[in-house]
Parts: structure tokens; C-alpha cells; sequence
């Protein structure tokens, strides 16, 4: 039944993941980490085994459970060597379960697996990715222990703990006779709907007594009929450890689906069962205490398991949680935060903020660093489990500080960086451990300390439990004391082990996250002193050889690994063979340079590294040594940090890595000439470009220190091109790669330095004479000729283009150009770039997936190819220098229409661009946009200018772009679709009492019915004038100027914009009417969603803010039907009350007030709501609160602009004269309304019918789950 059950939604039931694909970096295996700081270990999750992992760390700590398998030896359990054997009995789980035991409780191993106990259970078909139900695991296991223990000293071991007897009684109600069967029970299950407490149900299930009456009456055998009796169950023996399963899941006969019992169940940390025993006299041991709590956390159809244990015992060391520090796991080879091994988001958030800085960050910056670092985003990661990432943050305003309005998050107290040399508030816990002789130290004081304290001494991770009973216990007062350690409770979550204080149990009473089985000791079961603190009481010396020869392993490793990832090997360069030219250390002519590889311990210090070098170079080396740290540079070598001034300082500290180059010289000159290090002195390469005639010029290419000034180069630059230094103009050439242009330098620039400049590897300068500049006229189109060093990289190519899927690797120079590679490989490939259809291109193929095409005119080295680096071969013309590429998504998507690549000049506009994606997805480019995307791929704000290059728009090669539904207008601009309406009151065919009126009402009915096929979908009458485009800074009167030049409305006879009333279209309908002629449209609140339309008017109109316009409906007496619209202006400034608004209806149909009744049509709902003036609403004697008072009272009620009325313009008001209705029945309602109800209704009984079906379809409308299987446990007969 629970087969699949316990699905984990959030992630939690399955095996901790190590991270996304490709996360960490490639290197030796790093092994096992020890214990916590709790001294215990966890268990690793194999893939969706946390049902197994807490109840083994239940029984673990269950003493008398652990000891009494811990008596069996392989005398009555056989060995695991002649398992295979014929004829050979051997209980292979007893014995797992006891190897695995003691595994936890010795090994120095944060976490252990349980592959060979679940292999003992003869599991082969990856069960353990099967999810289960922790009370059938409870019974399905404790029946294969005792099948496997049968004709051993310890067959009864789990009768003896667990078994209890309860009777299940009936008693006569006539002859008082009691029917009495005894039944054996392995834990008690117990209801949780309906009941507040543990006590409660007990007391419901073994003390209250069921009638049995009327149809349910019992058969009495003494008295051969049916009578009335009474029902019930005593329990008669209890064992010694009482566990109970909370019945959590339920199933609604209803909705047809299961469901998860989260309200309120408590239970008592101490539980007296006297008042539920049939006889309390004998049974007088029924004191329990509560020792562990099995959690789930989530719903019916997924969640996790963990277990709230007590440490019985005292073998764990427990910190209030007040002093706990938050561990951050490191990459040993690094010593930098392991993020992904981080699984709290609170420590994850905390850490990368602590990089940040004291200042903090903003939200969308935390939310790319937790991508970067982790490679998975927060919403995939954490969203659905804790909500999104601002939210999570406000709950912990304790430790994040949030400012919503500038979105800016930091920490509330300044904290160390994460991984800097030492933290307060946050401990980095390496996953070896640490090196060095302070580590070495400590290993000693601290396993003197723990002999001490009379651990046992074989190997069972000193450091870790040692080193975390020191720092527990150096705030003795506040921790209790030996005599309450078997009071400390612990967190047992898989691999993960906290502990928590007793007070959280109380936590798991309800929700999603709540206990699910309880476990009870009797409080009579003491344990002896010498059990204290001592994991191995109780084990045989064959498990003890067993953990000592496993730990032994696990510290070789971890020296052996310690060993790998502090070894590296750095690169010696000795002065004699180098000199200062250029700017930089250049290898003497004719000699090549002898690089000496020494290997050694970045752990050593720098005296012992300076010891190293003088014995590799022996004789080749006499006088004063001192050591910088060198790099090659584009124009040669350049020495930074010396690293032979403290002795004392480590390698590693001293900023000396893998394939460091370490420089050795006398620490003043090279060759006779003095060298610059550090940083500030980092040379620049640029070519210099000087010479004479047109198309004749000479490249030279040197180093300038980055902190020249501009005045000592140009004094070089003379010295180098005979050029006086009075005469001498230096220009800046174009950079195509960058987008810079040329810049003439000029002299009152000759302070700042070349960083200032903005100078890099690569630059040109052009340098000429004053003469020769004015004559030709400017700065020449000059070709780069510099001449860099060469080195060589290595790629592998893959080739796609003939469907062979070959590949090959090919050995070029770094500069050698794209276009290069590509030949090379289609001479491998026996491929011709002329006979594929459309030539073909390269790209560049990494984790991140392929990249865009590659320019064939870059060089290797500046699109940063590396050795190793994968190409791929692909069919298409590759882009030219004046092209780019953009991959285009389409939203929404387009049937048959997938993600694909456009081919587009750099200089073409936004607008063309959008043309030619549209044509490529064949759809038309009037009604779709293009939008820019963020760092995730998301579309953010859209290109509104059309007319902007790409460039100007900052799109580059292989940017991602959204095409997007919905034709948009410029920034700050909107677009919307406007309706000619009819003239209000009289109507369009009505006619007036003045030339003017009889002039503008001829007009425009010859334009309404001029072109009847463009009217819109208003109903008759409604003309569509066109999509108006207008500045949202705009006011209402340019709005309404702007109005009449549209084309249907050039020729009609309106004198000026007054005669114009404006309107936004609701429903069909005309709805607020825009007031303010100087007001803009970005305060009337119109943007591109916004319909429009325009009512030409008889008369200049300027209505006030307190004018409502309403359409009056006059009701035909003794019919259902109405009179036509009539428009009203309801001048509301003196009272918005019901009194009112009949005052004004009965004066303009010249009705006494008394006989007039009037109702606001919903047209929504097909209903009349009557507006009611209140009996009690006399002539007011001021301003009421929230009512309808004005200027001069007016009274009648409250006001009906507010609920439930909601009176605004565009409203259609019901007006019945009550003479022909003294009776007031008639509800105002129409034939129409009756159909559009009837409407409403067969619609939401449609939507009704259609949940049914999908309720009763074959899979309840729910997603497909994994197949219902239960849990098997094989076991061989040893009966």
C-alpha cells in the first residue's frame, strides 16, 4: 500500500546530491570525512533509503537492542567466509547489523553506507531507490531478525524488547460473563485524527469500553442470544521498549485521493501505562521514558524521514545550540568554501555574503554569485521547499538584513570572509584532516586528553570527538552536567548528525513535519556506569580488529590523500641565463632556457623551499639567493613578490601554487642592469608603429611598465624611432576587438600613467612627426604587424558534418587564426569545404553546452583556447567580421517553430533584426517585439528603439534574445486602439434645435455609416478609427488634437478638441471618461493595455472631477423591457447617497421623488442591485463619517461611490415608476438577463462536470507515481 507513498517531493528522500554535472574539478578522490562534532556518524543514503537510515540509528541506540546482538558470536552466527559454502549456516543479517553497529560507533567517518546490510537483505533490483513506510520497514525487519536468529541463544531477542501481550474482552450485559483473547502486539498503532494526545487515544483504546446495542448486539454463549455488551481492549504485558506508530495517513472517501494528518498530537517525554493495564497491581514496571522520534516531513505523496534520538548512553558530544558554530564545509585542495556541500540555505546565503563584505550585496548579485558557486539557481534549488529567495530572507531578519526598497541584503553583524585564516561565528571543517606541525601538536595534547577521559584508544577519530569535547566544554557552567548526559538529544538526518535541545521535540507535534513513530524505554532499565561514555561496551574483540584495521585504512588514505593534494611542483629560473630588455626579462640569445621542475610540500616554509633550490642547483648557484615569483608575460618574464624574505612563512601561504615559476637572483640586477618587480611595474605589451611613406611602416613591439607615465614614454618612443621628442604625435589606434576608436594622446596627458590611459596587452601606438601627420591629413589605416611570442596548444576536433561523427586532434600555433584550425581539420577529415552545401564553421564545445560560431579571423589565443579544449566541425557558413549571431527563443512558442540562430550584420537596426527572425519563424514582424535577456536566460526589458544598430543596443555575438507576441511602441510611448462611439443623450439619429447641433450630428452619422465593416465589436454604431501612438508625458488635449488627425476623422465637422470626450473601454462598453485637459496620460493612468474610445460631443465639455456619468434606463410599465440610454451628469459635490441620485432622476423624468425606484445593472452577473435610501435617513445636521455628506449636507444613506455600489462612470442605472409597481416586485430584471443567467449557469455546471471527469479518469486526475511495491527482506531457513 505505501509503495510509493513516501515520494520525496523536496528532494529529501533521496541520496544527498553531490552537486550538478561538471561542479567540481577534476583531481584524486578525496576520502571519507571524519565525525562531526558530535563525535557520531550518520548514515549516507543509498537514493531514498532515510526510512532505513533512522530506524537503524533507532535501534543503534537502543542499548539494550545493541548489546544483546553485540553477545551473538560467530560460533552461533557462522562467518561471512563461508557464506558461499554448501551446507554452510550463516545468519548474514545479524552479522551485518553488527558490523554495521560497530562501524557507526567506531570508525572516524562522518557517514557510512549501508550497500552491505541492504545486499544481506537480497536486494539486487535497486530497491533501495524504492520508497517505503518506516512502520512496515519496523515489522518486515524485526521478522527477518528473528527468522535469522532461530536456534541461537538470541531467537527471542526481539520478543524479550518488543513484544507485549493486550486482551481483547467482551462482557455480557445480561449474565455479566466476559470473553477474553489474548493477542501479541509489536508496537501499538494509534489514531490521530480526533485526538489531542497520545494520553487521549490510550485512554480511548484501552480504558473506554465500546456498546454493543440494536443491530450491533453480541451473541452471548451462556446465554444463547443476542445481548447487549460491552467491548474492549487491556493491556496485559508490556516490553520493554513500547513503541508506538501514529496513523498520519488517511484516505477521503470523497475526493478519492490520500492525505496527511497534520493537526495537533502531542505525547509526554514520560508515559505512565499503569491506567491502561488489566491488572496494574502485577503489572507494576510501567514507568517509559521517551528515547527516539521518528520524523516525516512533507505530504501524502512525498516526503523524508530523520529521528529525534536520545543518546542513552552519552556517546555523542552535545553543544547547546546557543554556542554551536555554523560548519562550513572546505575543498582541502584549495581550502576554499565547499558550496555545494552546503545544504542549509541560511549557512549557503551566509557564507557567500561573508565574501561579499561587511557592506552587503544586492538580492539579483546573491542570486548569481549562488549560481555561480553552486551551478544550480535558487529556484531550482530552494524555492519550492522555503519560497522565494527575498521571502526566505524577511523570515530571517535575525541574521540577514534586508532593505526592499534599494533590494540590498546584508549581514546583520560584520563577520570574517568564509574562508579566511579563522572565524568566529562560522568554522570551516576541511573533509581530511588539516596538516602541519600545529595539527601535529594538537593530535597529541588531544589524544592524551582523550585518554583522559578513558575513550577507548583504536583509532576511532580522536581529533574530531576530542577536539569537540574541548570546545563544548569550555563553558562548563552552561552545559549540564555527567550525571544529565543521557539527556542529550540528537538530530540523526542521514549523513547529517546536530545536536538539538529537548524543547524541539515539541516542534514536531503538527504540520508536515511531524513525528510519525515514538519509541519508549522503561525508566526502571539503568544502564551501568562503565556503559558511559564508551562506545565499545559490550563488543567482541573480533569487531574491535575489524574498526581498528578500518581506521587504520581511512588514516592512510587521508595521509596518502593529504599527502597528493599538498604536493605540487613549481618551475626554478635561474638569472644567468635571462636579461632586462624591454621592459622585461628576455632568455639570452642562444641559450634556451633551462626550466627546473622541484617538486615539494606546500605545507614546508619558504626557508625549507630556499633549502630545496640551493641543493637542486648546487654549483650552478653561489652568493646571496633571493626568490620572486615570476610570470610570463606577452613581452617576457616579469618577477612579482619576493617569497624569500620570512623565512618562517609557508608555501602555501606565500601565494605559491602548482606550476608556479619561482625566479632566482641576487635580488638587485640582471645582467648588470636593475629589474623592477611587483605588481605596480607589470609591463604592457604594444607595438609601435612608425615609419615613413604611405603603406610603409615598421612594427616594434615592447614592454612599458603600466605606471609610466605617458611624458617617459614618449621619451622612449623618440629614443626608438629617431623622432625628436618636440615633433613627436602619438596616437592611440582603433582596438576592432574592443569597439575603441583611435585617440591622438596630447601632451597635457603626459602625468597620467598607462593604467590611467586605459592601456593593455596588445594596444598600437602610432607614432609620427608633426609634419608628416599634416601630410596626409590624419591618422592611417595601419594593419597590425606586431610579432608576439608563440606557443602551441592542442584541440580536439569533432566533426559533424558528413554524419560520421569523427574526431581528431590538431596541434597549432596560438596565433594562428580560426580559419586556420577549419582547414586543418577538413584535411583530416578528407572533407571539402566547397563541395558542403553552405561551407561549414567551428565552435567551441564545453560543460556550458556549444557555443556560437567562431570568427575565422580570430586568432586562437583571443578567443582563450586551451589545450584540450573540444571543437566542433558544423555545416554553415561561418560569420563574417561585419556579422554576429543570436540565438532567438520564441514567447510564446510557435507550433513547429523551435529555438534557433540568426545570421545578422553588426550594423544592421533592431528593426531589421526583428524582420528577419520574424521571416525565418514565419510570422508576421507587425505584431511580435525582441527583448534583451538576463544572466539566466530570462526575457527582461524589451528593444523598444527599432532604429539603433545591435551594437548601440549592446547585443553581441551569441547573445540570447526573446521573440516575443505583441508589437510594442517606443520607450515611453503607448499605442492603443481607438472606437468612434455614438453622441450620448439624444443618440445619433436624434436632431437639435441649432445649425451647429444639426451640422455635427449629420456628420457624424455619415461617418459611422460610411464604413460599416470596419465598425468594431462595441455593437452597431461603433466605428474603429485605428492604433494611436502617443508619449505618455502627453496631455489629455494633445491627446485629443492628436485624435482628429486621424484619417476617419479629418473630414468631420468638429471645431475645436472640446467638443471630444474621451473614454477607456471596459467590457464593450464605454467606461471612465478622462478628465483634465493639462493632466498627463501617465497620471490618468493609461498605458498600452488601455482600449479608448471618443463620443463627439454637441458642446465644449469640461467636466469636473465630481461629475459622474451615468446611462439612464427608463422601464416600460407593466413589461420586462426599457426605454434607450439616456445620458445623465450627476453632480456629486453636494452628497453621493442614495437621497440624491433619485432627487436628480425624478427631476429629469419629472417624477415625484416618492415614485421613483432605481437599481444598478451588473452586466457581469446579469443582475439588478436596487440602491435602497435607509428609513432612518432624514436631512443630515452636518458631514457624516464615510457617508454621503457634501457641501449643504444631502444625506439619504451612505455613499454609493463606495461598496457595495461602486457607482462610476459609464454605469447603466434602472429607473421604475412605482405607480405601475406600488407593490415594488418587479425586480428590474429583462428577458436578456434571464439568458445570460441561464448562460452563467450551464457554464459552471459544464466546469463542473469536467472536474468530475478528470476526478474519475483513470488516474484521478493526478500525475502517474511509481508502482505500489512492498518492502522484501530474504531470509534463509534455519529451522
Amino acid at each position: 500500500m505505501f509503495g510509493s507513498l513516501f515520494e520525496d517531493e523536496d528532494g529529501g528522500g533521496l541520496a544527498e546530491s553531490p552537486g550538478p554535472p561538471g561542479a567540481r574539478k577534476c583531481g584524486p578522490k578525496p576520502p571519507p570525512p571524519p565525525r562531526g562534532v558530535t563525535g557520531l556518524c550518520g548514515i549516507r543514503n543509498q537514493g531514498a533509503t532515510c526510512y532505513l537510515n533512522s530506524l537503524l540509528q533507532t535501534l543503534l541506540f537502543t542499548p539494550e537492542f545493541r548489546e544483546s546482538l553485540f553477545q551473538l558470536g560467530p560460533e552461533e552466527l557462522g562467518s561471512l567466509a563461508d557464506k558461499d559454502k554448501p551446507g554452510a549456516k550463516v545468519r548474514v543479517i545479524p552479522i551485518q547489523l553488527q558490523r554495521l553497529f560497530a562501524k557507526l560507533l567506531l570508525v572516524d567517518q562522518e557517514a557510512y553506507s549501508t550497500t552491505e546490510l541492504t545486499d544481506s537483505f537480497g536486494w539486487t533490483n535497486s530497491e533501495e531507490l524504492q520508497q517505503h513506510d518506516v512502520q512496515e520497514l519496523n515489522r518486515i525487519l524485526f521478522s527477518a531478525i528473528e527468522s535469522s536468529l532461530v536456534g541461537t541463544s538470541g531467537q527471542e531477542l526481539i520478543a524479550n524488547l518488543y513484544h507485549g501481550t493486550l486482551v481483547n474482552q467482551i462482557i455480557c450485559g445480561v449474565c455479566g460473563r466476559t470473553s477474553k483473547r489474548e493477542e501479541d502486539f509489536q508496537d501499538l498503532t494509534v489514531a490521530v485524527a480526533g485526538y489531542p494526545s497520545l494520553q487521549h487515544v490510550l485512554t480511548d483504546q484501552y480504558v473506554e469500553m465500546e456498546k454493543l446495542e440494536g443491530k450491533n448486539q453480541y451473541r452471548c454463549e451462556q446465554c444463547n442470544k443476542l445481548v447487549n455488551a460491552r467491548k474492549g481492549a487491556r493491556l496485559k504485558k508490556l516490553p520493554p521498549v513500547l513503541s508506538f506508530s501514529l496513523l498520519r495517513f488517511s484516505y477521503d472517501y470523497v475526493k478519492w485521493e490520500r492525505y496527511k494528518e497534520t493537526g495537533k498530537f502531542t505525547f509526554p517525554k514520560e508515559l505512565d501505562m499503569a491506567a491502561f493495564c488489566q491488572d496494574a497491581d502485577q503489572e507494576t514496571d510501567t514507568m517509559y521514558e521517551l528515547f527516539s522520534v521518528v520524523i516525516h516531513k512533507g505530504s501524502a505523496h512525498g516526503g523524508h524521514y530523520h529521528a529525534y534520538i536520545r543518546d542513552v548512553d552519552g556517546l555523542g558530544v552535545w553543544i547547546p545550540p546557543e554556542e554551536q558554530a555554523v560548519a562550513i564545509p572546505t575543498d582541502p585542495s584549495t581550502g576554499k568554501v565547499d558550496y555545494i556541500e552546503v545544504s542549509n540555505p541560511t549557512q549557503l546565503l551566509k557564507a557567500i555574503l561573508q565574501q561579499e563584505g561587511e557592506g552587503g550585496t544586492t538580492v539579483d548579485k546573491l542570486s548569481q554569485s549562488l549560481m555561480a558557486q553552486t551551478g544550480v539557481s535558487w529556484n531550482k534549488r530552494f524555492k519550492k521547499q522555503y519560497g522565494p529567495i527575498t521571502r526566505f530572507l524577511k523570515k530571517y531578519d535575525d541574521i540577514f538584513e534586508l532593505n526592499p526598497v534599494v533590494n540590498w541584503v546584508s549581514l546583520k553583524e560584520p563577520t570574517i570572509p568564509a574562508n579566511g585564516p579563522d572565524t568566529a561565528a562560522t568554522n570551516t571543517v576541511p573533509n581530511s584532516s588539516a596538516g602541519g606541525d600545529s595539527c601535529e601538536k594538537e593530535e597529541t595534547s588531544l589524544t592524551q586528553d582523550s585518554r583522559m577521559e578513558g575513550k577507548c584508544n583504536c583509532g576511532v577519530g580522536v581529533e574530531t570527538r576530542t577536539a569537540a569535547v574541548k570546545n563544548s566544554t569550555q563553558n562548563d557552567a552552561k552545559r549540564p552536567g555527567p550525571s544529565e548526559a543521557s539527556n542529550f538529544w540528537f538530530d540523526f538526518n542521514d549523513s547529517r548528525v546536530r545536536p538539538i535541545p529537548e524543547s524541539e521535540i515539541d516542534t514536531q507535534y503538527q504540520g508536515k513535519e511531524s513525528a510519525y513513530m515514538l519509541f519508549y524505554r522503561r525508566k526502571s532499565l539503568t544502564r551501568p556506569q562503565e556503559a558511559k561514555d564508551l562506545p565499545t561496551y559490550g563488543m567482541q574483540a573480533w569487531q574491535l580488529a575489524e574498526v581498528i584495521e578500518e581506521n587504520s585504512r581511512l588514516q592512510k588514505e587521508r595521509e596518502e590523500y593529504e599527502i597528493i593534494i599538498n604536493t605540487i611542483s613549481i618551475d626554478v629560473l635561474v638569472s644567468h641565463e635571462y636579461m632586462y630588455q624591454g621592459g622585461a626579462l628576455q632568455t639570452l640569445p642562444g641559450c634556451h632556457s633551462n626550466v627546473m621542475r622541484l617538486t615539494l610540500d606546500r605545507r614546508k616554509s619558504l626557508g625549507e623551499l630556499k633549502v630545496s633550490v640551493q641543493e637542486m642547483l648546487g654549483s650552478l648557484w653561489a652568493g646571496p639567493m633571493c626568490l620572486h615569483i615570476a610570470k610570463q608575460l606577452p613581452t617576457g618574464l616579469h618577477l612579482y613578490d619576493c617569497v624569500s624574505e620570512d623565512d618562517s612563512r609557508r608555501v602555501q601561504d606565500a601565494g605559491i601554487a602548482e606550476g608556479t615559476q619561482i625566479f632566482v637572483w641576487d635580488g638587485h640586477q640582471v645582467g648588470g642592469l636593475p629589474v623592477p618587480s611587483g605588481e605596480r611595474w607589470e609591463p604592457i605589451a604594444i607595438s609601435v608603429i612608425h615609419g615613413g611613406g604611405a603603406g610603409c611602416h615598421s612594427n616594434t613591439s615592447r614592454g612599458f611598465p603600466k605606471c609610466s607615465a605617458l611624458g617617459e614614454v614618449r621619451v622612449l618612443v623618440s629614443e626608438l624611432t629617431n623622432i625628436p621628442v618636440q615633433s613627436l604625435v602619438l596616437t592611440k589606434l582603433a582596438d576592432n576587438k574592443s569597439g575603441n576608436e583611435s585617440v591622438l594622446l596630447h601632451n597635457s596627458q603626459d602625468g597620467s600613467s598607462l593604467r590611467v590611459l586605459g592601456f593593455q596587452d596588445g594596444d598600437r601606438l602610432l607614432a609620427e612627426s608633426k609634419t608628416s601627420r599634416r601630410k596626409r591629413g590624419g591618422s592611417p589605416e595601419v594593419k597590425p604587424v606586431g610579432q608576439t611570442e608563440v606557443s602551441q596548444v592542442t584541440l580536439s576536433i569533432e566533426e559533424h558534418c558528413s554524419g560520421n561523427n569523427m574526431s581528431a586532434n590538431i596541434t597549432i600555433d596560438t596565433q594562428e587564426t580560426i580559419g586556420t584550425v577549419k582547414m586543418l581539420a577538413l584535411s583530416q577529415f578528407e572533407l571539402n569545404d566547397l563541395q558542403l552545401e553552405g561551407g561549414s564553421h567551428l565552435r567551441i564545445v564545453s560543460t556550458q553546452g556549444t557555443g556560437p560560431p567562431l570568427y575565422e579571423d580570430q586568432t586562437v589565443e583571443s578567443v582563450s583556447l586551451r589545450t584540450d579544449a573540444c571543437l566542433r566541425l558544423q555545416p554553415g557558413k561561418a560569420p563574417a567580421p561585419h556579422q554576429m549571431v543570436l540565438y532567438v527563443s520564441m514567447l510564446p512558442s510557435v507550433d513547429d517553430v523551435a529555438d534557433f540562430e540568426v545570421l545578422t550584420d553588426k550594423k544592421a537596426t533592431v528593426g531589421d533584426c526583428l524582420r528577419q527572425t520574424c521571416a525565418r519563424a514565419g510570422i508576421p514582424p507587425e505584431k511580435w517585439h525582441l527583448r534583451r535577456t538576463n544572466w539566466c536566460g530570462e526575457a527582461e526589458e524589451p528593444l523598444n528603439d527599432l532604429d539603433i544598430s545591435l551594437e548601440a543596443a549592446t547585443l553581441h555575438h551569441g547573445d540570447l534574445v526573446v521573440l516575443q507576441e505583441g508589437r510594442i511602441p517606443p520607450k515611453g510611448f503607448v499605442c492603443m486602439p481607438v472606437y468612434l462611439y455614438p453622441s450620448p443623450e439624444q443618440g445619433m439619429l436624434g436632431g437639435g434645435d441649432s445649425s451647429m447641433l444639426g451640422w455635427i450630428t449629420a456628420g457624424v452619422n455619415s461617418l459611422l455609416h460610411s464604413i460599416p465593416e470596419e465598425r468594431g465589436d462595441g455593437g452597431s454604431g461603433v466605428l474603429f478609427l485605428g492604433d494611436l501612438e502617443i508619449s505618455r508625458e502627453a496631455t489629455l488635449l494633445d491627446l485629443k488634437t492628436q485624435l482628429l488627425t486621424l484619417p476617419h476623422m479629418k473630414d468631420a465637422p468638429i471645431p475645436t478638441p472640446g467638443f471630444l470626450r474621451v473614454r477607456t473601454v471596459e467590457g464593450g462598453r464605454p467606461a471612465r471618461v478622462l478628465r483634465g485637459g493639462n493632466q498627463t496620460l501617465k497620471y490618468l493612468k493609461i498605458n498600452s493595455a488601455t482600449q479608448l474610445c471618443v463620443q463627439v460631443l454637441h458642446q465644449e465639455e469640461d467636466l469636473s472631477q465630481s461629475v459622474l456619468v451615468l446611462n439612464l434606463r427608463r422601464r416600460v410599465p407593466n413589461t420586462r423591457e426599457y426605454t434607450p440610454e439616456e445620458e445623465l451628469l450627476w453632480e456629486t459635490c453636494k452628497g453621493a447617497t442614495p437621497s440624491v441620485l433619485k432627487q436628480a432622476i425624478a427631476d429629469r423624468f419629472v417624477l415625484p421623488l416618492e415614485r421613483v425606484a432605481v437599481a444598478k445593472h451588473l452586466p457581469e452577473k446579469f443582475q439588478w442591485l436596487a440602491v435602497q435610501v435607509p428609513k432612518n435617513s432624514g436631512k443630515p445636521k452636518g458631514k457624516k463619517k464615510g457617508g454621503g455628506g457634501g457641501k449643504g449636507g444631502g444625506g439619504g444613506g451612505a455613499n454609493l461611490k463606495k461598496p457595495p455600489y461602486m457607482l462610476k462612470d459609464g454605469d447603466t442605472i434602472g429607473v421604475k415608476d412605482l405607480q405601475f409597481d406600488p407593490h415594488d416586485t418587479d425586480d428590474f430584471s429583462t428577458p436578456e438577463d434571464d439568458a445570460g443567467r441561464e448562460a452563467l449557469r450551464r457554464a459552471e455546471e459544464e466546469k463542473k462536470q469536467k472536474r468530475q471527469q478528470s476526478k474519475n479518469s483513470n488516474k484521478d486526475g493526478r500525475k502517474e507515481r511509481r508502482p505500489e511495491v512492498g518492502i522484501t527482506i530474504h531470509v534463509d531457513d534455519f529451522r
